[in-house]
């Protein structure tokens, strides 16, 4: 090995150990912070998205074909799933418009499907009621 390159060497090892050292001491705060976090900014967005049981019922009905205690629960259950996505993007730092937020209720939806297909275009009809938040989850993340 020639000089040069033991040099080059060093400088990388050196370079890589200022790295990882930096990286340590900047770190983001701990997962469970994290997630403390999102839960908090989570039910702050969901407070300020609330509606009424009727809205809700109509909605409900329109995707499922019935209204129940049950379907109630799995309309709420994916709101909520969209909601806390929207809160984790938003303390990722990351800006959130209404395509964005758009591409949010979408990928939600793939993870809820099976559970929605029972009423006649359900998974279309659940993210077009979801999609249509998008003014109040605005004005929530603001």
């Amino acid at each position: 090995m020639s000089k040069k390159s033991g040099k080059f060497i060093l400088a990388g090892l050196i370079g890589a150990m200022t790295g990882a050292i930096g990286g340590l001491l900047l770190a983001p705060q701990s997962g469970e912070k994290t997630r403390a976090d999102i839960v908090k900014l989570a039910k702050d967005i969901q407070s300020k998205v609330v509606s009424e049981g009727k809205e809700t019922s109509a909605k409900v009905k329109d995707i499922y074909g019935k209204v129940s205690s049950e379907a109630v629960a799995k309309f709420e259950e994916v709101k909520k799933a969209v909601i806390d996505k929207v809160a984790a993007v938003k303390l990722a730092g990351k800006e959130i418009d209404k395509d964005k937020y758009g591409m949010i209720v979408d990928e939600v939806i793939v993870d809820f499907k099976e559970d929605i297909e029972a009423g006649k275009g359900g998974v279309k009809k659940m993210a077009d009621y979801l999609k249509k938040d998008w003014l109040k989850i605005k004005k929530a993340i603001v």
